[in-house]
């Protein structure tokens, strides 16, 4: 449902999904669940395409927390929407990251600030974050989350 243009370097992780017919509602535009369904395909391409190229695979993660604002609607003419994907900080077993959801036009339409939890399946409970993960989210941190974390001290 994606398309294959998600960029790889570190910083900003951006990519391009479809919006597809049965996500529109009775009034025209996007039903506000979707928006947490495009957040979460993002968040797995995010992974994909941090992770994998050093053969970490797949991250076993949940969401703890996600807050999200809805600013505009994603209109009929929007056949695609980009997604950008910022890390804001990097704890122990959890990460920040802030979503921004664009329409076709370019207009952002939502954000969203997402914490995810590095998970143990086994026990089902949280775990420390793998240092070789944990570098790679360093890595990827936006220079917008490190300027609001020296504003704060």
């Amino acid at each position: 449902m994606s398309t294959g243009d998600a960029a790889i370097d570190n910083g900003t992780f951006r990519c391009t999904l479809q919006v597809r017919w049965a996500d529109f509602d009775q009034f025209g535009h996007v039903n506000n669940v979707k928006y947490i369904e495009y957040a979460q395909e993002a968040r797995i391409l995010f992974v994909r395409s941090r992770f994998s190229r050093f053969g970490l695979g797949n991250l076993p993660q949940v969401v703890r927390r996600c807050e999200i604002d809805h600013l505009r609607p994603v209109l009929r003419d929007s056949t695609t929407v980009d997604v950008e994907i910022e890390v804001v900080h990097v704890g122990t077993s959890s990460y920040q990251i802030r979503q921004v959801i664009y329409d076709a036009a370019g207009e952002v339409c939502c954000t969203l600030r997402v914490v995810m939890v590095a998970y143990d399946t086994s026990t089902s409970s949280a775990v420390e974050i793998p240092q070789s993960v944990r570098h790679v989210l360093e890595a990827a941190k936006s220079p917008v989350a490190i300027a609001e974390k020296d504003a704060d001290g």
